[in-house]
């Protein structure tokens, strides 16, 4: 089987470069983080930053990229953007290989085969 048929999920990767330390931005983020969590969809959430360039971030797993598209047009992203703190902005999204990811331990669903042997994932049978 294909890695292209054997999707998991699918990730989000968003950064904001801010006018501000991220520590001052996150100290707020309480409420952001628990709506965050509770969007359907979600899987997890990886909260990424870089003092030294005031750079924050997320990284994030979906169940499927409608979620992933229903959550770049939320409310509290469309208030990131506005933000006076938020200077710039990217976002990328990426497929998720299952095979791949089952060997090297990647935290999604149904992805952990522990009676597989890791070169039959290399060859993307199951």
């Amino acid at each position: 089987m294909s890695e292209n048929q054997t999707k998991a999920c699918t990730i989000l990767q968003l950064r904001f470069k801010l006018r501000v330390p991220p520590s001052v931005f996150l100290a707020r983020s309480r409420e952001a983080a628990t709506t965050i969590a509770s969007l359907r969809g979600l899987i997890w959430k990886i909260w990424v930053m870089r003092e030294e360039d005031s750079q924050l971030g997320g990284i994030y797993a979906f169940a499927d990229r409608a979620a992933e598209e229903a959550y770049l047009s939320h409310p509290i992203i469309q208030e990131m953007h506005n933000h006076p703190a938020v200077e710039s902005s990217d976002s990328q999204i990426w497929d998720v290989g299952r095979s791949l990811s089952a060997l090297t331990r990647a935290p999604l669903p149904e992805v952990h085969l522990p009676h597989i042997k890791p070169d039959t994932l290399l060859a993307g049978s199951h």
